[in-house]
């Protein structure tokens, strides 16, 4: 586990596990401190298609505070989270971090190179085709090293409730766009 905040370029320093609040928060603190070998197997699961890593994601949910119980369709917004989480924390021996309030993800991909097509597709998309974008975005920003970004607005994104999901395109558009300006 990171024992203290690393800063980055952005302003806003990232949370570690003991001061996070919210659940997701708490979720994604604790990824950068995972070992390598978990966060390797997080970040490709969706690669092999192969779900050995629910096992990491059951303990970051335990950890977290949040039931690990969970539905089949509850389960994977937080497996996609996860690896989205484990990508961006990059492939060092110890992660960076991936999680900061204070950094719009929209306008993280504005600066990542993120084309307005690729928004438009992401922001329009449902179901798989939604993970299949998150993921592409992710993987962009990750390529290019992004500064910790407002995980809050991905997981509300991919989550099961529609009216927070639609809340958050509406946020990741603007952003984008006002960073644009």
């Amino acid at each position: 586990m990171m024992n203290s905040p690393a800063s980055n370029n952005s302003g806003t320093a990232p949370l570690p596990p003991a001061q996070a609040k919210h659940p997701v928060e708490k979720f994604v603190a604790q990824i950068p401190g995972l070992s390598n070998g978990d966060r390797a197997q997080l970040r490709r699961i969706y690669l092999t298609e192969r779900y050995e890593a629910d096992g990491v994601i059951v303990g970051l949910l335990h950890c977290a505070g949040i039931d690990a119980t969970l539905k089949p369709e509850t389960f994977r917004p937080w497996r996609l989270l996860a690896h989205c989480a484990a990508l961006l924390s990059g492939t060092g021996k110890v992660g960076r971090p991936t999680h900061a309030i204070g950094r719009k993800l929209g306008a993280a991909l504005k600066e990542t190179g993120l084309t307005e097509i690729r928004l438009l597709r992401l922001t329009s998309t449902r179901g798989a085709e939604l993970d299949a974008q998150v993921i592409r975005a992710m993987r962009m920003m990750a390529q290019r090293k992004a500064e910790p970004v407002n995980l809050l607005t991905l997981f509300d994104l991919i989550g099961n409730d529609p009216e927070r999901s639609e809340v958050a395109r509406r946020l990741i558009a603007q952003q984008y766009y006002a960073a644009a300006l």
